[in-house]
């Protein structure tokens, strides 16, 4: 069975056995795609349409029917959580995430943990995360096409105060060489003095230049870091 390199990447880092909750399953090749290679014997795939459930319950044949259970709801609402289950969330904005977390965040800890890939704005759920008891393990940029995804990992429990930059970045940038970061941050940075250039020159309302300007920040932190780093490797 194929499947997406954003897909396949979120998959990579469920452990073997665990019970998982697809939240917004859409067509669910997520808990196809682990059914039929033997990495969950038990999985429960939602989503607030039941036209998309519908798409992937006629996927289902009699074996597969035994693994995948299907239920129309929005986020965790009616699911009781059960001893070794984790939570993917995926293919949304991390707004809608961090209301899906709020809305049942009791349900969310009891998880052994949940894999989140937010299309936009992952700096509001690290930030969710960092300020609400979550500790993220797992953290990484992949490219699939032309497009850039963070893929999150976190469980219930304390983590370090990120900085600036990694709550734009991710929390192991600095820990971790992906050669995706620099050349992403240097895309962004163009697009953001842009941003800044337009709202100062155009606009009486500044309404969203501190918002570029934190960005700008976040970036300039990582560069610094990496000049730092540069100079080290080359003395």
């Amino acid at each position: 069975m194929k499947i997406t390199k954003r897909l396949k990447e979120i998959v990579n880092i469920v452990d073997c056995g665990k019970k998982v909750i697809d939240i917004g399953t859409d067509h669910g090749l997520v808990p196809l795609y682990l059914a039929k290679t033997g990495k969950s014997c038990d999985i429960l795939a939602t989503d607030i349409s039941k036209a998309s459930l519908k798409k992937l319950e006629d996927e289902l044949n009699d074996d597969l029917r035994k693994i995948i259970k299907t239920k129309v709801c929005d986020g965790f609402e009616g699911i009781d959580i059960k001893e070794n289950q984790i939570a993917i969330i995926a293919g949304m904005g991390a707004v809608s995430i961090i209301e899906i977390l709020k809305a049942n965040i009791d349900k969310v800890r009891k998880l052994d943990y949940v894999i989140c890939e937010g299309n936009i704005g992952n700096e509001k759920l690290r930030e969710f995360l960092n300020n609400n008891n979550f500790y993220i393990d797992k953290d990484f940029l992949i490219k699939d096409g032309r497009k850039h995804y963070d893929i999150i990992r976190f469980k219930n429990g304390a983590d370090r105060v990120l900085k600036l930059s990694e709550i734009y970045f991710g929390k192991f940038i600095y820990e971790e060489e992906n050669p995706l970061l620099m050349p992403r941050l240097f895309k962004i940075e163009k697009k953001n003095l842009a941003f800044k250039k337009q709202i100062e020159n155009n606009s009486i309302n500044k309404e969203g230049l501190d918002l570029v300007e934190q960005r700008l920040r976040a970036i300039k932190e990582v560069k610094e870091y990496e000049n730092k780093r540069s100079n080290r490797i080359s003395k």
